[in-house]
């Protein structure tokens, strides 16, 4: 966690597979369950058109913002595989806290810059403890 800028030049690197035919923002697989007390992270990945925005947050039930994930401009679209060793949710809200069992959301939103066009996507997250 932490910086966005410092998140995706880390993680982006090497993991991005070009694919211009994606038409829809998608978060794949879902759902998940994370335990961050053992140092449990997500293992997922993400898909999104060409010249769109991309932003992944995750959410309480209730719709309440406890993280960004990502915040960013992609020219070309595709795929973003994350795995376990460079993953971007451990569990924690934005002051770096670990958050309450439950169930939480990770939504992405991908907004084309050219034609307005917004897709979405949301993923169940069960945060247990250990």
């Amino acid at each position: 966690p932490g910086d966005i800028q410092e998140y995706e030049s880390q993680n982006l690197q090497g993991e991005f597979i070009s694919d211009n035919t994606v038409t829809r923002a998608k978060i794949e697989p879902a759902p998940f369950v994370v335990i961050p007390s053992i140092g449990e992270v997500l293992d997922f990945s993400f898909s999104f058109p060409e010249n769109s925005r991309v932003v992944i947050r995750i959410l309480d039930i209730n719709g309440r913002l406890i993280t960004s994930l990502v915040d960013k401009f992609f020219q070309e679209g595709g795929t973003v595989n994350r795995s376990e060793e460079k993953a971007s949710w451990d569990g924690r809200d934005h002051l770096g806290k670990i958050v309450s069992p439950g169930t939480y959301l990770m939504h992405i939103e991908a907004i084309n810059w050219e034609t307005g066009r917004t897709t979405s996507d949301i993923a169940p997250i069960v945060v247990g403890v250990y």
